[in-house]
Order: C-alpha cells, then structure tokens, then sequence
C-alpha cells in the first residue's frame, strides 16, 4: 500500500524503517543494506532509482519459510539463498519511485502456520536548496579541452546528490569525496572565455529551479602580454582554398588540416573551430616553444570559423572547403548459406558460416562476434576468389546445449548481419555461478590477489573485474570450473565490483555489502583501506613536494615526489598520474588508450615516515604547469592544481608530432613485366627534435591481397634520426596479374614513442588527419600510396583450388598449464603445375577456441617439389587457452600467381585423410609459469613481485645478470602470496636486462622470464641546486679504437647503382637489403637452422630456388649450399706470434635458454668459456663495447666470454681460432675469397666467401670488452700458419683468429654473420678460381671455405650486453629524504 506522509512523519519515524508488527518469537530480521533515504541521482530528477534490498532472516530451529509476500505496489520479493535456518530474500522496486514516501508491508510464513509481518518504510525525497551557498571555487585549470574547477558547495538537503546539473549543457558537476572542495566543476572549452569577464555557471534543480555562481575565467591568471597578437596559418593542402578545389579524404576520417603559428605564451586551448558538418574542436599544440607555438586541427566539409581560445586579441575568420568524404565500406548485397554441420569430436558440432560476395574487397577488417569479438582482416575467413569476387567461410565450435548468447554475427563496425540457429539441447540448469568464499591478500603497494572459490552447476566461462577487465581461465588453481578456485590480481584502481560468467550466459554480480554466505553470515567487503576516504587538505601546506621543479625538459626529467602526512595511514594504496600531453596523449592518439595514463606508485618509506614516488616527465614536453592526479584507493582521486603543489616547466620545446615523410618516389611506377621488376616505394622521414625511431608499413596487392609487411628501424636508414632514407621493394616475377600494389597500414614512432599512424580504413580514430605522416603530400592524395603495374601473360594460371594434401599436428592433445606450450604444424598442398603458387605469400594457420578468440600461427615454406608445396609452423599457446574445450583449426592465406586466394576450415581439414583438425586440452595446476612483474627501476632497493601460477610450493628463484656472469643467483628471501604471487628480495642494481626462473620443491622449473629495467637516474639534484642531466654512464674505453681507412667506391655501376647504394667518402653505404662493398649480394632470409646439442657448431643450409628462372638454368636451381660455422681452439702466442699453446675445443655443455638462443661451456686450463648462439629472424639493434650495431634478419650471434687465463709471459696474447665453410652439391663451380675492410662506419673486418651466387658474409668488429674496459683487437688471416685444404676452383679454405691482448680477468668478444644472395657469380669476379666438370659424374664434390676466428661474424653473432654496476646508495638516500623532509615541514 502507497500512502504519502508528510516529512516531519516520515523523520519521527526514521529510525525503525523495517518494524516487526508482530511478534519476532522464532524469526530474526534484519535489512543488509538500511538505506532507506533516496534522492535522485542528478538534481533535475524527478524519481529515484529502483530500489533494491537483501533482506537477512535467522530462523529458530525447525522453523522454515515456506512463502514470503509484499503488498507493496511495483515491489517483488523473492528467495535468494537458504543454508540451514538462514535465509536470504531481495526485495526490489519493478519501477522507478516518484517523490513521496512508501509503506509496505513484508509477509513471510512458517510451516508453524504463523504469519510473521513487518513494516517497511522508504523515501524518495526532492533536494532543498533553501540554504544553498556555493562558498568557493578554486583557480581553473585546463586538461584537454576542459575548464576544471573545485568548488565548496553547502546547504543541500536531505543528501548531497552524486550529479549537479547545469543550465549550460557543456558544464557538468559531479561530486568527490573531499569534504570542503565536495563538487569538481567542468567546463567544456567550447564555452569561450577571455582575460577579464567572470564566467556564469547555472545550478539546476527541478520544477525550474535555478542557482547562479560566479567564477573567474581561466584566462584571468594570465597577464595580457600572455596572450596571442598574431598568427601565421597554413592549410594542408596548400591548394585547400583555391576556387573549384574538391579534396578527397585521404583514407577514412583523414581529411585536410590546418596548422596555425601562434605566439602565445599560454598553452592551451588556443583556436575553437566550428564546422557544419563535423563537431567543434580545439586546434592542438604540436610543436614549439613558450611564445612560439604550433597548432593543429582537421579541416571539416564547408564553412568552418575560427574563434580565438582566449576570445581576446586576435579576431575570428572563416573558411568554405568543398570535401569528398571516404566511407567505410558498407555490407554488400550478400547471398547467405549457413549450416551446422556435426564433426565427430566427441561429439562437439562446428558451426560453419558461408557468405558470398561480388562487391570488392577494400582492406577493411571483418567482426567476427561469436560468444567473443574477434576483429580480422585478409586473409582470416577468405575462402575463394579475389577481391572482386570472393566467399567467406568460417568455422567454429558449437556448445552442445543452448546458450543466452548462441547466435553469430558478421560485419564491419555495427553494419552487421547477423544469424540465430537452433539449439541442438536445453541447458539443464539457469542457475548462475555461486561464490563460496573469498580472501583479498595485498601483494604490492598497489596490487592485491584475489581468491574467490566458485561453485557453478554450468562451469565458469570467465571473471570480468568492474565490468571491463576479462579474467580466464588461467586463474583456476585448484578444482575444476565447476567447483574451483580462482586467483585473481587486481589493481586498487581497478576493482569496484567483479561478475562471475558462466559457460551459457548465465551471470552473478558481486559488489560491497552482497550477501556471500549465510551460516556463518558472511558479506563481501573491500579491504578497509580502499574505502578509506582522503581528503584534500591532507596534500596540502607543503605535505606534497617534488624533489625538483621548474624543470627543463631537453631530456627526460628523473623525479621524486614526497606526501608526508600524519593523518594518512601508511597502507592506503596512492598512486601518481602524468597528464602532460607526452604522458597521456589521448588528445592526439587514443589507439593505445589501455597503456596510457600510468599509475606511479607511492612507496611508504618506514626509514624517513613518508610516501615517496618515482616518475619520469618525458622529455621534449609542454611548458607550464604540468598537470598530474593524485589516485587512490578505489576512488578517482585529487587533480594537481592550486589546491595541491604545482609541478612546473621552465625550460622546453615541444615535439608531439610523430615521423613525418618530406619526400616520397615510386618505384617502378607503371611497371610493364615481362619477366621480373622490382616496385616499391624511396622516402625521407623527418622527425625535427626526438628524432626518428622505427616503422612499419604494409603493402596489399589490389586483386589477388598478397600482403607484404616492412619492419625498418634507425639502423636500417641512410642519414640520421632527424633526416633519414629508406627504401621498401617488392620483387615480381612471372607469371603474374596486373594490378596495384597499395600501403594499408604506415606507424612511425619516434623516440618518445609519439607515432604517426596511417590506416586506409580507421574507424575509430577520429585523430586520423592530425597524426598522418602522408601530411605532406595530400595535394598528391591517396595516389602517393598506389603503385600499378602490368603483367604480360606468359600463361594463364586458373582458378583451381590446391588440393590439401596433409595436416599433422605436434600433438593431439596440449596442456595449456605447462610451460611449454608449443604446438607445430605440418601441411601440404598440391598444385596443377609448377609455378601456380606465390611462394612469398606464406599462409597462416588459425587455431579457434570456444571462448578465447584465435591464435594465429604463420607459417614458414619447407621446400616445394614439382607440384608439391609443404610447410610447417610453430606458435605457443596462452596461457589457459581455449580449457576445457577442444581447439579447432583452419588454413587461410594461399595464393597463387594467378590472382585467387584459397582457404581451409576445420570441416576441409577432417576430410583429409589422417589428419588432426582439432585437439583436446588439459590444464595442469602446480606447474610454475611467470606471466609478468612490478616494474623494476635501475636502482631499485632489490625487491620484485612477480606473477604468474602455480607459486604455491616455490623453493627458489634464479635470477641471471645479462651484464655479469651468466651463473644464476638465487634470491634471499621468497614471500609466497598463494599460487599466483611471490615476492623476492635481493637483486642487484642494473640497468640492463635480467632473467628469473621459479623451481618448486617437486623439482618442477617454470619458464624464463626476462624483466627489463627502467632506468631511472637516481643522482638527482634538487631544484635548489643547479640541474645536470642525467646521462648512461658508458664502458670506459682505451684510445684509440681503429678507424677503418676510407675505401674506395667500387662497382659497375658504382655501389650497385642508385637504388642499391650510394658513394660516401668512407665507400659504398648500402640500402638495406643491399650488402657489401659494391651493393651487390642481399641477405637471405632462411629458416632457423637446427640446434646442435653437442658443441656450438651450427650448419645453415640454403637452395638456389629464390633465384629467377632467368638467371639460373634448372641444373642451378637443384643446387644446395650449406654454411658450417664452429669454434676450433684457443691459442697462446708470444710477442712474435709464434703458438704456445693450443686448446683444441673437444666436449661442451649445452643449455638451452629460449626459442631464439642457447649456451655452451667448457673449460681449458682451468679457464673457463661461455659460448652463447643467438639467432635474430629480423633485423635489430644492439650495442656491444659502446658501438651500435645492427643484426641483420637469419643471422645468427655467437657471444663468447672467455675467464682469467694463466698467461705464461706478459708479453703473450690469446688467440680464439674459428673456422666456416661453404659447400655446395654443384661438380661445375666459381669460387672468390675475399678479407678486408667495411666502408659503413661500424669499423670492422669483413670476410665473404662466394661459391656461384651464394655467400658467407662475416663481420669482426675490432673492439671488445677486456677487464671491464673497451680494448681494440685484430682480425688476422691464418691460411699461411695453419692446415689448409690444398686450393683449387672447387675448394677454399681460410681460418681467421680473433686476436686479444694480455688481459687479467674476463674478455667478451662479439663477431656476426650472414648468408647473401649475390647479383654477380663468382665467375665474373677477379680472382675467383672455377672448375668445369668434364668427368660426368653425379656425386657431389665438396667445394668449401673454413673460416677461424676468435669471435666470428657472419651469419652468427655473439652478442654480450656489459653494464657497469653503480654502487648502491639507498642508505645515503633515505637519510637525504630525512632531511629534505624537515626541511619542507619547517618551513
């Protein structure tokens, strides 16, 4: 019954809300939530939101419940839960509750035939604002483009809403938990303000009540010389605003832009621009400096306007723009087939999809939306055809029962087609997850572990914390999923609420103050310090401070900031957040907005009493105040601002723009193929103050999607970080097809990571213009990114699909708990003819799961014989990845030279005899895995949390130095969490890379995890004295280091022309992939060779088929080459180079250390030599003995680090032989041999080796690290000293020693190799010796070159990172901090 009481009734009376009107003589009632005030939610409400409460009843025993009722209109009750006596019914509102309050009353029968009832009374109560006063309002401050004000507002009666609205729709207030500054008030910057006027905000309330504030501009802490007199504008492109221009979007939401030099001493916001078409918007700082600021914007279709931020000095104008708009591509007329079609897999039916298409294909990604999102573009799903015609087809596993979510869904964006299907059977059961118990354990100062132990008839799909952040089944760590337990980590900042998911839809929420348990009661809680609630003035009067201030940002800033509060208890979790435009840059670039804004976290110090927290300003930054948030517990938090201590910038330049390109040439533009060309594209890159860092570009082709992926980095580049070159090619031979060849995707970083980012089709950057590094060249349009070309037809391939021939999987079934979770493919096609496939477009194969999305697996090409083509893959498995369910596999990405593209899915594949299409999982629980760790700065005190699972019975912790010996060290103390956690203590200061490894007292090891420190310089100078910047201390050197002499340019034509290379006064520097001294041999790109597990030997063997046909007759292309490189001894010689001693290397022990690398140890004369084989499959950088360097892809880097040797004399020096062969199964051969100087500036030996068109390419730097010093070494030829193998035209063999001065204590030494394909046979060389094979004879004739050296570089690298380890200074620090701190206090 709904009676409407006046308020004064209603206050008499609020302290029995639920009355017993009878009798409570065997029942005990009780409401878990009282909350029985409501008001609306903003003050312009007219109602209340539903009500919703758990009602807790304890009955005597042998008394039960048997059925419970209200006479409540618009109420339900129902039964919750039942344990024992205890019960647990929800009463809720079905409506929303108008103004007035409500009785009703609540009934419940025993099976003692007594009703027992009870008097429930709620509120829903307007605001009074009768004694409303706004009493201050802080100094604005400005975050992206939004006025921030703290204001104090009293005098709202009964409770302060959460929401306060506004007549001004751009201005919104919502509360905080600050008693005194209790609103934050935000303005949009739409909303113009100037120097002088005060701004007029208007409180809102129902039945059109009003209440006005005061608040000064923002512009008002300014001084009028601050402020902007003139401007200098700039419209890309320059012919915008010519009469009759029409300019065409140059992908997707990238259109024109306008760029404005301002000289203001403020900044930001700047300019307002207003569109008809597009939303308004600020222009956006990207570069300059205090009173010389550059900003930019989009430019929308028609007339645009252009309002001065600060609405002060410099008038408004407007612009008419004529703009052709690109759309995304939208669904085509489809004609749809789908079926379910049941596979034997337990059995476990697969839903297939068909959908086919006669619109193009035009590069955008697909949503695939079954149970989970997967977005993919080519060649995911593509069944047949080309772009102008194709058929998707997809497969999936299907839930035998019915699900709340079984339907499937196709599209681009919410363009979607969607289609239901049957169930095959009902669910048993629609009960959702229970929660059994649970446990918070704080492992870190921001990070606590979770255990929830979970019972669900249906089993546990997955855990969502706060409706966001997805939890899978990798946290089961004990039970199963239907009756487990789970561990979770979760962030202060990021738990407020958690949702169990069931495997058919079926879900509980769990927020603070939910029943869990009802014998004993038992209500889930926070832990007490996220609830505890800070206020403002506890940062205030000096108890925040920054170690240093009025920065200058020329590099990145080190800093330390200080909270020294009495009345902040020492446990709450704090964290320190950058908002500068460096920092959190989603103003510009929001496609990585999960990793911005990170989290510092504050550090209670219990030696000096406060909370202290790194952080580091990035460089080339905003000047001014630099606007920070100070987060914690669970809630927002404070904004830095005049409330808090100012953190300030005196002296900067801006960078926020990513690599742009100043200049761009096609390559073979227009191409007519008559047999093979080469296209591509030549481009500088310009990057003004960070400088350039890396790129990636990715090129499709128009019709058949052949797909074609450029990773380059600075060391790939000619010139320097600020103006550099580069070149991306692609070699076509026939038979082909005509068509165009088009970049799809361009990221450049620079090095403070800021991109500029370039997608055909970008949905959801709406950022697209701002950040396009093709800005330059919009008045040339999206044609700059197109290159067309012809084919003549030689033959006519058709479109005849491969057949599959095979497909085996490494296993068939895979435990997806261990820590080797590899699985290997291998598969095969068949073909018509010879030439049908596209042997450079390798395809990729797909491995499904029910509920994880994909993994995909890229294959690598075997061989392929006459009509035969066979690959293999290797990928590893997520952790937990796709339990308990089987895991289902497709094949995508076959193309053949004539323009069609095929693909498989899992139904293809189980048609294939004796195939694996699916496999089952297992999940072991105890075996150790590291995931991942806290950060880890330089110098921090020693102390890690790391984790992963499978911790619970840890006994040690490894942790090997790559900077330092490579023998493990174990951690001092190891603090276990539960099965999910474990801190340890006792690292060492570094600030290179390091590596841990878990082993629990089964004796079970986890996997290698390596941990990359940040540097942090902790010799950091307060503001109050003078400024250094902090700089990486290197490895001392002894001068001089050899320089190369210059060489001569060689080469006809010079340096292999203009494309391959260019003369410099060192000599010829190559463009990548070019090579050597003439630019004419490029690098191979092989498989990773086999490991020897007996001694660092490794054999890479290569074929003659990546040659055209026009080059290589089909006697040439059955020929095989194989590499051989291996270490043969260590020699003592005296100071005339006569030997003393030699140690033969006989017996080494193996250890592998990952996919990529592996180690090798013996011992000789109680010396002891660590020989560590690492192979890069892509180019990267390195830097050994102070000297950059580059590896190229399929080269392999052999590290050796050699201990105190005996010396007999002083005067003696070592000498590490190693020795590399060449051999080749051809009776009809031209060899060359060649040693001498590079001319790229990385002063090294070089050694090459030729048989026909293939080479072995080694390079010796002259440096190593000896005694902790960077030294200069030699690199001698030893063919005159040494046994050599008699020369001849069909055999070469050389040895080179890699000679070291006397030395103490340690040596590190590092050469590398590579294997290149030649333009020139040896045969056209001077000084090569040939052969012509008269005798007739079928048997190989071995013909090889046996290279020697100490530390050899070819193929093979050997790479050793030294760091020199600073001394560790906490002791001195903390005592510092003590000071400091009185210092602050007393002032």
């Amino acid at each position: 019954m709904k009676i409407l009481i006046i308020l004064l009734i209603f206050l008499i009376s609020v302290n029995s809300q639920l009355t017993p009107l009878t009798p409570e003589t065997t029942l005990s009632t009780s409401i878990v939530n009282p909350i029985f005030i409501n008001t609306p939610i903003a003050t312009t409400g007219t109602y209340c939101i539903k009500i919703n409460y758990d009602i807790y009843i304890k009955a005597q025993s042998g008394i039960s419940i048997i059925y419970a009722s209200t006479n409540g209109v618009g109420f339900n009750i129902q039964q919750k839960s039942q344990t024992n006596n205890n019960y647990l019914y929800n009463l809720n509102s079905i409506l929303y509750q108008e103004f007035g309050s409500y009785i009703q009353e609540l009934k419940f029968t025993t099976n003692d035939n007594n009703n027992h009832t009870y008097q429930l009374i709620t509120t829903c109560s307007d605001l009074i604002i009768n004694n409303l006063v706004v009493t201050r309002a802080t100094k604005p401050f400005c975050i992206a483009n939004t006025y921030y004000y703290y204001i104090s507002v009293i005098g709202i009666e009964p409770i302060f809403p959460s929401q306060i609205a506004t007549e001004d729709s751009l201005a919104y207030i919502t509360i905080t938990n600050d008693p005194v500054h209790n609103y934050l008030l935000q303005i949009s910057s739409l909303v113009v303000q100037n120097l002088t006027q005060d701004i007029i905000v208007f409180l809102k309330f129902t039945n059109d009540r009003l209440f006005s504030i005061n608040l000064e501009s923002y512009f008002s802490q300014f001084n009028e010389q601050d402020l902007a007199t003139n401007h200098i504008d700039t419209f890309f492109p320059p012919n915008l605003l010519s009469p009759g221009i029409y300019f065409t979007e140059f992908s997707y939401l990238c259109g024109p832009v306008f760029q404005s030099i301002v000289n203001t001493n403020i900044m930001r916001p700047y300019q307002l621009i207003q569109s008809n078409i597009i939303p308004d918007r600020f222009t956006f700082p990207i570069k300059g400096k205090k009173g010389n600021m550059t900003y930019i914007a989009m430019i929308g279709n028609g007339n645009t306007n252009f309002i001065n931020g600060d609405g002060f000095l410099i008038n408004y104008f407007n612009i008419s723009t004529n703009i052709k708009t690109i759309n995304i591509p939208k669904l085509p007329p489809f004609f749809t087939l789908y079926s379910i079609v049941t596979l034997p897999i337990n059995p476990i039916p697969v839903f297939v999809v068909t959908i086919n298409s006669s619109e193009p294909y035009q590069f955008n990604d697909f949503n695939y939306l079954y149970f989970d999102s997967i977005i993919r573009g080519w060649p995911y799903g593509f069944y047949s055809g080309n772009n102008n015609n194709y058929t998707t087809k997809v497969s999936f596993v299907q839930l035998l029962e019915y699900s709340t979510t079984n339907k499937y869904s196709f599209g681009i964006n919410s363009n979607q087609i969607s289609i239901s299907f049957p169930p095959l059977t009902f669910v048993n059961s629609t009960s959702p997850p229970k929660l059994l118990s649970y446990k918070f354990t704080r492992v870190s100062s921001q990070k606590y572990l979770l255990n929830l132990s979970i019972e669900s008839v249906n089993g546990i799909k997955n855990i969502k914390l706060a409706g966001q952040i997805n939890i899978y089944i990798d946290t089961l760590v004990s039970g199963t999923i239907y009756n487990g337990t789970f561990e979770l980590i979760t962030a202060h900042y990021d738990f407020k609420y958690f949702s169990i998911n069931d495997l058919y839809g079926y879900t509980s929420t769990y927020n603070p103050g939910d029943v869990i348990s009802l014998d004993p009661l038992v209500i889930f809680q926070l832990p007490p310090e996220l609830n505890y609630k800070l206020n403002i003035s506890n940062f205030q009067n000096n108890n925040l401070k920054f170690l240093k201030n009025n920065l200058s940002l020329d590099e990145d800033s080190y800093n330390i900031v200080y909270v020294n509060s009495i009345d902040i208890p020492k446990d709450i979790p704090m964290s320190f957040v950058l908002l500068d435009l460096i920092s959190s840059p989603v103003e510009r670039d929001s496609t990585d907005v999960d990793k911005m804004f990170y989290r510092n976290p504050f550090i209670y110090n219990e030696s000096a009493g406060i909370f202290e927290c790194k952080f580091i300003l990035p460089k080339n930054n905003m000047f001014g105040n630099i606007q920070y948030m100070i987060q914690y517990g669970t809630y927002f938090g404070f904004y830095g601002n005049d409330l808090l201590s100012e953190l300030f910038v005196e002296n900067t330049e801006l960078d926020n723009q990513g690599p742009i390109f100043s200049f761009i040439e096609k390559i073979g533009n227009g191409s007519i193929i008559s047999t093979t060309g080469t296209i591509g594209w030549k481009f500088n890159i310009t990057d003004d103050l960070n400088g350039f860092e890396s790129g990636y570009i990715k090129v499709m082709g128009s019709i058949d999607s052949s797909t074609y992926h450029f990773n380059f980095t600075i060391h790939d580049v000619i010139g320097n970080k600020f103006n550099c070159q580069h070149q991306i090619l692609i070699n076509i031979t026939q038979p082909c097809i005509s068509q165009e060849f088009r970049i799809i995707n361009v990221l450049l970083f620079d090095t403070n990571k800021i991109a500029s980012r370039f997608n055909l089709f970008t949905p959801t950057l709406l950022t697209a213009s701002i950040i396009n590094p093709f800005i330059n060249f919009l008045e040339e349009g999206i044609d700059i990114t197109i290159i067309p070309f012809t084919c003549r037809t030689l033959q006519v391939i058709e479109d005849i699909k491969p057949t599959l021939l095979s497909f085996t999987t490494s296993t068939t079934t895979i435990d997806v708990g261990a820590t080797n979770r590899t699985i290997s493919f291998d598969f095969s096609f068949g073909f018509g003819t010879p030439t049908i496939i596209k042997l450079d477009q390798l395809p990729i194969i797909y491995i499904t799961s029910l509920f994880n999305g994909l993994v995909e697996c890229k294959s690598k090409l075997l061989s392929n014989i006459n009509t035969n083509i066979f690959y293999s893959c290797a990928t590893e498995l997520p952790l937990g990845f796709g339990y308990p369910n089987v895991l289902m596999f497709s094949i995508y990405g076959i193309v053949n030279n004539g323009g069609y593209y095929y693909g498989y899915t899992s139904d293809d594949i189980q048609k294939v005899p004796l195939s694996n299409y699916y496999i089952n999982t297992t999940f072991t629980m105890n075996q150790p895995v590291i995931k991942s760790t806290d950060r880890y700065y330089s110098d921090d005190n020693g102390e890690l949390v790391i984790y992963g699972r499978g911790f619970s019975n840890v006994s040690r912790v490894d942790f090997v130095y790559s900077d330092s010996s490579l023998t493990p060290n174990s951690a001092n103390l190891i603090i276990i969490y539960g099965s999910s956690s474990i801190g340890v203590r006792g690292i060492k200061n570094t600030k290179n890379p390091f590596y841990i490894k878990v082993l629990t007292t089964e004796g079970l090891k986890s996997n290698e995890f390596t941990v990359i420190p940040i540097y942090f310089n902790n010799n950091i100078i307060p503001t109050e004295s003078p400024t250094t910047t902090p700089t990486i201390t290197p490895i001392p050197t002894i001068t001089p280091i050899p320089t190369n002499p210059p060489q001569k340019c060689l080469g006809n034509p010079e340096c292999g022309g203009k494309n391959q290379g260019y003369c410099s006064p060192t000599g010829c520097i190559c463009y990548s992939p070019w090579i050597g001294t003439t630019c004419t041999s490029q690098i191979i790109i092989v498989p990773q060779p086999s490991i020897n597990t007996t001694k660092p030997d490794i054999e890479i063997p290569t074929d003659n088929n990546d040659q055209s046909s026009e080059t290589n007759s089909e006697e040439s292309q059955k020929m095989i080459f194989k590499s051989l490189i291996s270490l043969v001894s260590l020699r003592e010689l005296d100071f005339n180079n006569e030997e003393v001693n030699n140690y033969k290397f006989d017996q080494w022990i193996y250890t592998p250390i990952n996919e990529f690398k592996n180690q090798y140890f013996t011992t000789i004369s109680n010396t002891n030599i660590t020989t560590t084989l690492e192979w890069f499959n892509q180019s990267t950088s390195i830097q050994f003995a102070n000297q950059n360097l580059t590896m190229n892809p399929s080269s392999i880097k052999y590290t050796i680090e050699i201990t105190k040797y005996q010396f007999k004399n002083s005067l003696n020096q070592l000498q590490l032989v190693m020795a590399a062969s060449l051999t080749t199964n051809s009776n009809d051969i031209c060899s060359l041999n060649q040693f001498g100087n590079t001319s790229t500036g990385d002063d090294s030996n070089y050694l090459k080796i030729q048989i026909e068109n293939h080479s072995l390419y080694g390079r010796f730097i002259k440096r190593a690290i000896i005694d902790n010093t960077v030294k200069s070494i030699s690199n001698v030829l030893l063919d005159s000293s040494l046994n050599v193998i008699d020369s001849s035209s069909s055999s070469l063999q050389s040895f080179i020693g890699i000679t070291i001065p006397y030395y103490r204590n340690s040596i590190t030494i590092d050469p590398d190799f590579s294997v290149l394909i030649d333009s020139k046979p040896a045969s056209d060389e001077d000084g090569s010796v040939c052969t012509k094979n008269n005798s007739g004879l079928t048997t190989a004739q071995l013909a090889g070159i046996i290279v020697g050296s100490i530390a050899f570089a070819a193929i093979i690298v050997i790479s050793v990172i030294y760091v020199i380890v600073k001394r560790n200074k906490q002791k001195k620090f903390i005592a510092a901090v003590n000071q400091k701190m009185t210092e602050m206090n007393n002032k």
